[in-house]
């Protein structure tokens, strides 16, 4: 870390210090709020996945599938076959799971240094539970408004992954007979016995949803800090004058500002402001869903620290999924008719209420269901092709 970097750093702690001296009651209850969207929310939608990745992982079910799938990631992102899991996964359940298997794939050798800097900037997205269920049902009351997010969400990071394989080291896509691939398979080492595997696999999974907690508390303290001492309230003025050409509204663009620091408190802001006309709103949700916020960015390189990726490329790819996630959007509107939607009229609930009424459990277990039907139909795919 440079100078300049410590400095900036250590100065943005004693103001955070300062806030949490000055204003006890708003730290806690910002800490509060934090800790109960994560261990109501964010607990069950991602603990399963993350044992189920260092299950699979520990198991070498990745070589399997690197094995068995290269002709299939190959021509489309340019990535190992064993790079399809955190593809599904990631897909499936939300950051940062594709954080989290990018480095376990790195650490076995399983893809090189660019291929994971590639990998984990596609594979970190929204999960199906937090887009359709949170933001859809919980903020904008519309199940519908949750599957066209999720639409244009899922749809941007896939090209962005495509778009990527296109800055990569050229390489031909392996074409390999099946009996090619049953002796390789064959040479896979075997794995510790099951009751150590699963141990660690429990620890490990604890220790990472325990450190996602860890930034959604701290996340909410500074978005408070930020709101409470008026930064978020200048910056949306900033915002609003500067895209004057575009009629950016003020409630938009003060939910814009803290979807930059925090996605639900942003998107949640964003929609207490709807008004009839739904579209200028979920464009603005849909930007802050691509770009994820700055909690979950360092979320994401907290887990990948130390391994060759740039925050910088890293960031890049999120404004690049944030401008085609609204063009996909205005695309779908343009088609279909902005009054397709109806929405309906209820005020936004407090954050940690966002999935009483949703079974994030059963929604997570679904997820892996679907996760494991798309691993089977790459299988299939990658059959075929070769034969």
């Amino acid at each position: 870390m440079s100078r300049y970097s410590r400095f900036l750093l250590i100065s943005f702690i004693l103001m955070v210090t300062l806030f949490m001296l000055i204003n006890p009651r708003e730290t806690a209850a910002s800490a509060s709020s934090g800790f109960k969207l994560w261990y109501t929310a964010v607990l069950p939608a991602l603990f399963p996945f993350f044992v189920v990745a260092e299950l699979l992982v520990s198991l070498r079910f990745v070589h399997y599938l690197g094995v068995w799938l290269e002709p299939v990631m190959r021509p489309v992102f340019n990535l190992p076959g064993s790079c399809s899991l955190a593809v599904v996964m990631g897909f499936t359940s939300g950051f940062p799971v594709g954080a989290l298997l990018t480095r376990q794939l790195y650490e076995h050798r399983l893809l090189d240094a660019e291929e994971a800097e590639r990998l984990v900037s596609f594979t970190n997205n929204c999960s199906p539970l937090f887009i359709i269920g949170a933001v859809g049902v919980g903020m904008f009351g519309n199940p519908a408004i949750g599957y066209w997010l999720a639409a244009a969400h899922y749809t941007s990071n896939l090209l962005v992954g495509i778009i990527l394989r296109f800055k990569s080291s050229p390489r031909t896509p392996v074409s390999i007979p099946p009996a090619r691939l049953g002796a390789m398979a064959e040479q896979v080492q075997e794995p510790d016995s099951i009751g150590k595997i699963m141990g660690n696999s429990i620890q490990k999974a604890i220790t990472n949803i325990l450190a996602v907690g860890g930034f959604i508390v701290v996340f909410s303290v500074l978005t408070r800090m930020l709101a409470v001492w008026g930064i978020i309230d200048i910056a949306a003025q900033i915002l609003v004058n500067s895209l004057a050409f575009l009629n950016l509204t003020y409630p938009l663009a003060y939910g814009l500002c803290m979807g930059f620091f925090e996605v639900t408190l942003g998107s949640q802001a964003v929609a207490a402001s709807m008004t009839s006309d739904p579209f200028p709103a979920l464009l603005t949700v849909n930007c802050i869903l691509a770009f994820s916020g700055l909690s979950i960015i360092a979320q994401v390189m907290s887990i990948v620290a130390g391994l060759p990726i740039r925050f910088w490329f890293y960031v890049r790819a999120r404004i690049l999924q944030a401008i085609l996630s609204i063009s996909i959007l205005s695309v779908l509107f343009a088609l279909v008719g902005r009054n397709s939607i109806s929405t309906l009229a209820m005020g936004s609930p407090p954050i940690y209420k966002l999935l009483y009424t949703f079974d994030a459990w059963a929604f997570s277990l679904v997820c892996l269901l679907i996760g494991a039907v798309v691993i089977l139909m790459l299988l299939g795919i990658s059959a075929y092709r070769s034969r």
